[in-house]
């Protein structure tokens, strides 16, 4: 018989949002992010110095555990061999528990597709298409996102989910597109509403108030005020992240993007080995 979870144990969601600076979102209307911090945490983190300011080596932190100096990822399209001695954590979590389902969804196709670089998430996931990076504009954006959401939220509501990663790309792409102005706030915003789908989702579970969930939202890196990143400005180097649920102590004062994994791990028991994560509030 398969090790099929059960209610009584733990669910994991981490929603991945790209390029979101910190000062701007707090200064945005995100409620869905304003509940998960109120019963948990939302802080700055700081992009390790070990990593890049840019997306490939810090979701590549975020699904391993390790930094740049180890899985080797350097950029957005190459994805070298050393990255595969490292397994994404829904990936270590199936062979740990075989039993246990995962789900990877993300607009940004080198996250969880098959492309040429090979996909950061070894377990691969879903992508919508057509490619947003074709056209590359805020319609294109917008249409890969909505339709992640919805994916997601779909098989959350129905499916026993143990760890699931979900990744929206708007508001990075429109910050390089056109900066950090008014519409950057929009494009946070409309991101800001789809973990609320999410939320809503999990929320929607005829099992809800016998399951332990913990959700995690996190940014990769933020952006100088004309858009673009990869510096080490303030600005570039700071990210943040929130966590609330099961797991997450009531007091963190500092968290990493190597974390993610180590608290993914630990929540179904397992060992979070080789990895330069530490458990959220160990730091």
């Amino acid at each position: 018989m398969k090790n099929l979870p059960t209610a009584h144990e733990p669910h994991v969601l981490v929603v991945g949002i790209d390029g979101i600076r910190y000062d701007t979102l707090l200064a945005a209307s995100t409620p869905a992010l304003d509940r998960l911090a109120a019963s948990g945490v939302l802080l700055a983190v700081r992009v390790h110095e070990k990593n890049a300011t840019i997306s490939g080596p810090v979701w590549s932190t975020v699904a391993t555990g390790v930094y740049q100096d180890r899985h080797m990822v350097t950029g957005n399209s190459h994805h070298p061999g050393e990255l595969d001695g490292f397994p994404d954590f829904t990936a270590r979590l199936r062979s740990a528990r075989p039993g246990l389902e995962t789900m990877v969804a993300a607009s940004w196709h080198p996250l969880a597709s098959e492309v040429e670089c090979g996909p950061i998430f070894s377990s691969r996931g879903w992508v919508p298409t057509p490619d947003p990076e074709d056209a590359n504009d805020a319609g294109s954006w917008i249409l890969a996102d909505d339709a992640v959401a919805g994916y997601a939220a779909r098989r959350l509501a129905r499916e026993d989910l143990a760890a699931s990663f979900v990744y929206f790309g708007e508001a990075d792409v429109e910050a390089h597109n056109h900066g950090t102005g008014p519409d950057y706030v929009a494009a946070i915003e409309r991101c800001d509403a789809r973990l609320g789908v999410l939320l809503a989702a999990i929320d929607s579970r005829p099992a809800r108030a016998r399951e332990r969930w913990t959700v995690i939202v996190v940014t990769d890196h933020g952006h100088v005020d004309a858009g673009g990143h990869g510096g080490e400005s303030d600005e570039e180097r700071t990210a943040w992240m929130a966590a609330a649920g099961a797991g997450v102590p009531q007091s963190v004062e500092a968290l990493d993007h190597a974390d993610i994994a180590a608290q993914v791990l630990a929540a179904f028991g397992i060992p979070a080995e080789d990895t330069d994560g530490v458990l959220f509030g160990a730091r």
